[in-house]
């Protein structure tokens, strides 16, 4: 795995490197070569993290890989801040990123995980290159659609246009993926858990997506109607246009929130080929469409997103039906009730801004209140519906209280 991943990577590394130039050259930033030099480290050093933390994620050491991404995170907060006042400009981020990325390698060097072996082998890796490719080429096809409006309409408008609506999709970036990146590493070794154990793959993909869609679903609903607040409490009112978009751009990721666990189902029962090409979907859909809604403005652009999630959200569902066996009832009344949750949240955030306006009311204030009132609707929505989250909940309660007393016995 380490030889086929150093290649993959390597290949991919040396890529960026040479077209550092022609891009610079396409922009007509000159810095941008010394740039895709300088984020072409973490490809080199990728593999030495990605197999230590994929043998950490087999053992369930979810605990270590928790302190090593915190400690990167940390890294790459100071480094960026630091290095801006220093005046490296938007050198910072990209020097700021290869630094977290070195920080992990050492870290993984120094930890060990057990059955890491250092040095590459280049024999026997027809049985997990498919398996490696497939992952690496679905990989850059699904970060690619974070970073492909930033190309299309830096080179069609202006660096201005390229802000708001990079603010804007950052913006739910970080909401949706907030949440799920806390359960991404262990989708994929529950469910080829599930698998090696020859239960049920279609039921564990239906609990954890339904599970994670009854926190990213009434989240995300709430930051389409909130975004104007909630964009100016975070990086203030100058960037109030990116707010419409990241209202609609909002309403694109509730869209794929109801199949986030697909690819990693996929993965646990081989069908690799199958995942990459739900992958490339929206990625090719989405050229087109930034194309031809630029024109019309940056909410037109955020539309065209969630006209590419209607198709997505189709297709996959299908595709899910297909490859598990599911009947499109089964689908519907296993996320009944996620969906009446997020409606009853939505619901209580249109109250709020009946009485609060969000163009009137000061950030702090309006997002104060939606902090009070929304979590106990949140929470009674999930037992009124009888949520599959609520009985999670309400154990997750007991077995506290349980530890407490047995805290105060003791």
């Amino acid at each position: 795995a380490l030889g086929l991943t150093i290649l993959i990577c390597g290949a991919l590394g040396f890529g960026i490197l040479l077209a550092g130039m022609p891009v610079a050259s396409f922009y007509g930033i000159p810095d941008l070569a010394g740039i895709f030099a300088i984020l072409s480290i973490s490809f080199f050093v990728a593999p030495y993290i990605s197999i230590p933390m994929s043998l950490l994620a087999r053992d369930m050491e979810f605990g270590t890989q928790f302190y090593i991404r915190v400690t990167a995170t940390i890294v790459n907060a100071i480094a960026v801040v630091g290095l801006i006042f220093l005046g490296f400009s938007y050198f910072s981020l990209a020097i700021a990123r290869a630094m977290a990325a070195l920080t992990q390698f050492f870290m993984l060097l120094w930890i060990r995980p057990v059955g890491m072996q250092y040095i590459p082998r280049f024999r026997g890796m027809k049985p997990i290159a498919s398996f490696g490719i497939f992952n690496s080429l679905a990989l850059v096809a699904r970060k690619a659609q974070y970073t492909l409006p930033d190309m299309i309409i830096g080179k069609m408008g202006s660096t201005g246009q390229v802000g708001m609506f990079s603010r804007g999709l950052g913006f739910i970036q970080f909401v949706s993926e907030t949440v799920f990146m806390g359960v991404q590493p262990v989708a994929l070794p529950y469910m080829a858990q599930v698998r090696r154990k020859g239960e049920e793959i279609k039921a564990a993909y239906m609990k954890a997506s339904v599970l994670l869609g009854a926190f990213l679903i009434p989240v995300l609903g709430v930051a389409s109607l909130s975004a104007l607040p909630a964009i100016r409490l975070m990086f203030g009112d100058q960037w109030d246009a990116a707010a419409p978009v990241a209202a609609w751009l909002a309403v694109w990721a509730m869209l794929r929130s109801f199949h986030w666990f697909t690819s990693p189902m996929l993965m646990a029962i081989g069908r690799e080929g199958v995942m990459l090409a739900r992958e490339v979907l929206p990625f090719l859909l989405l050229i087109p469409a930034i194309i031809v809604t630029f024109s019309g403005g940056l909410q037109s652009i955020a539309k065209g997103f969630v006209m590419v999630g209607v198709i997505e959200l189709l297709v996959t569902t299908f595709l899910v039906m297909w490859q598990l066996k599911m009947s499109l009832s089964e689908f519907l009344q296993a996320w009944l009730s996620t969906m009446a949750v997020g409606a009853l949240c939505i619901a209580a955030t249109l109250v709020i801004l009946f009485f609060l306006p969000a163009t009137d009311t000061p950030a702090w204030m309006f997002i104060g209140v939606e902090a009070l009132v929304l979590p106990p609707v949140w929470l009674g929505a999930l037992f009124l519906t009888r949520n599959p989250l609520a009985n999670e909940i309400h154990v997750a309660y007991q077995e506290t209280i349980k530890k407490i007393g047995n805290a105060r016995k003791s």
